[in-house]
């Protein structure tokens, strides 16, 4: 593909300003008049592209079980995740180029000190049962989350929160123990969406899924097939454009990129880096490369022998070349990782804490500190993890060059994050990143979240989280979130070695499909998505 036509296309996936697609053309070889009229005619083109309704779009995941789940308090794997943003909405959506924007709710106003959020909920709004939402549904689907005894990830993320109740039928309060600026982006996370009061395991366990999301359940056969159909009364005049979706899984990477040229599917999540040139090449495919927080984590249990010894964390962390690593695993498509899960484009990130540097003398002083000199170090793997079981391959071989002996044991993607997650000593694991620091750390880090996958606790840490949260000034935050990234740098159990871009592909059917900083797949907001085959 000629780089005119990789800017053509960028510039219509609105992945490139007007501004940067004509220099982009010039840069081609192209004069400036030859430019400007190329970028008229492709708007032209662009404006000539009336969405249409109707057709079947078929999506393939990474994994797919007999686990598979549509209830919010429960998702983990990324076909949960996904199913999900096709059938529930969130009160408050984050948007690339706008930032907050209203969904269920249209506005959210704290009280003085933040220690109160009140949040109108949009009139009119039905179920897919023809219900319509009132602010007491979206208060039992909050508390489902906020009930310790439900099981939820999500429990993590509401530690400051009192109670949330609903105020009359059209308003919803949260009622904080400590100030948070923060709720409005916790929102966005995607496990807070909307269900009708009621809504409770024996239902999901029976196969029901209401909400009020642009499609809702035609068919569910867990670790099978999902199909959606139309919301006939969605809220969104006009869409969602397609009718039907077909979700499974395809755990192997080729097999996924195989299907997709084949016209077998047409949207394929998670496109492995050493894929790329495959769909590049295709007539009938692009890539979708989004870059933004997401990132593989090797979670060590610090409550496991020998991962309880800090030497053997830093030994193991002194002996990744990070670049190189970025560059074998994902062909540079990402930034180098500190062994914390702020990305570089996050407010608070310190970029004066700087990653630990390869060194084969610290790799060797620290396993003798350990008394680990021949130990070898077993390291589970998956093609579900970030980069597949070759990324873990990749860091375990440059490991081993600095004189720690790692090996990778690959185990099957189905099943892998109930059977092997969180349940093995060391491990690969994958994280989606969230809307704010504080959401990352809440859940994955701090002393007994959720997913604190690597089962580290420190006192001090704990603290600055809990400090920083509550803390409005600006200026204190950065400081406080600067020694947060030195510990878990120096301390911590998990290694962080790269952030990654987003990378997906889709047929060339598939219009207005864009990326999103927050996860894959343009983060399921495929309302505006249309097929241009598809018959009205």
């Amino acid at each position: 593909m000629e780089k005119k036509d990789v800017l053509i296309r960028e510039f219509l996936g609105g992945r490139v300003s007007r501004r940067d697609f004509h220099n982009g053309l010039v840069a081609t070889g192209l004069t400036a008049t030859a430019a400007g009229a190329l970028v008229a005619s492709t708007c032209r083109d662009a404006r000539a592209e009336t969405p249409k309704s109707g057709g079947r779009l078929r999506a393939a995941f990474t994994t797919s079980s007999a686990g598979d789940t549509l209830d919010p308090t429960k998702i983990v794997a990324s076909s949960d995740i996904g199913r999900s943003g096709l059938l529930y909405n969130r009160l408050i959506d984050y948007i690339p180029g706008e930032g907050l924007v209203g969904n269920l709710a249209t506005s959210w106003e704290p009280n003085g000190d933040a220690t109160q959020w009140t949040m109108k909920i949009l009139d009119g709004v039905e179920f897919h049962n023809g219900k319509t939402l009132t602010a007491a549904d979206v208060a039992y689907s909050f508390n489902r989350h906020l009930d310790p005894e439900g099981g939820s990830p999500a429990n993590a993320y509401l530690g400051d929160v009192e109670s949330i109740t609903a105020d009359g039928p059209g308003h919803i309060v949260f009622n904080m123990k400590a100030p948070n600026a923060d709720v409005p982006y916790l929102l966005t996370e995607y496990h807070f969406t909307a269900q009708p009061e009621g809504a409770d395991d024996a239902s999901y366990a029976r196969g029901e899924a209401i909400g009020t999301g642009p499609w809702m359940v035609k068919e569910f056969d867990p670790g099978i097939v999902a199909v959606f159909e139309r919301h006939p009364n969605y809220h969104r005049t006009g869409r969602p454009y397609v009718d039907e979706i077909e979700s499974f899984g395809i755990p192997d990477n080729s097999a996924r990129v195989n299907a997709l040229l084949s016209d077998e599917i047409d949207i394929m999540i998670g496109l492995d880096p050493q894929l790329i040139s495959s769909v590049d090449g295709a007539d009938n495919a692009e890539v979708l490369n989004q870059p933004g927080g997401a990132h593989p984590t090797y979670p060590m249990r610090a409550d496991t022998p020998p991962y309880t010894d800090n030497n053997v964390r830093l030994a193991l962390k002194h002996a990744i070349d990070r670049e190189r690593m970025l560059q074998l695993g994902w062909g540079g498509l990402g930034t180098v990782g500190r062994d914390h899960p702020i990305p570089q484009h996050d407010p608070f990130f310190a970029p004066d804490v700087e990653a630990l540097e390869r060194d084969p003398d610290k790799v060797a002083w620290h396993l003798k500190e350990a008394g680990m000199e021949n130990a070898t170090f077993e390291l589970h793997a998956s093609d579900d993890n970030f980069g597949g079981a070759n990324a873990s391959i990749v860091m375990a071989e440059l490991m081993n060059e600095a004189g720690a002996n790692v090996t990778v044991k690959k185990v099957p993607a189905d099943g892998y994050w109930s059977a092997v997650w969180m349940k093995v000593p060391w491990c690969g694991s994958s994280w989606y990143g969230r809307p704010t620091a504080d959401l990352m750390l809440a859940i994955a880090y701090i002393s007994g979240g959720s997913w604190n996958e690597s089962f580290w606790s420190h006192e001090r840490f704990d603290s600055l989280v809990l400090e920083a949260r509550k803390t409005v000034d600006e200026t204190l935050r950065r400081e406080l979130y600067r020694e947060i990234q030195i510990i878990m740098r120096d301390e911590g159990a998990t290694i962080t070695p790269v952030f990654t871009n987003w990378l997906d592909a889709y047929a060339s059917r598939v219009k207005d499909l864009k990326g999103h900083p927050h996860g894959f797949g343009g983060w399921m907001y495929w309302e505006d998505v249309w097929l241009d085959d598809a018959s009205a």
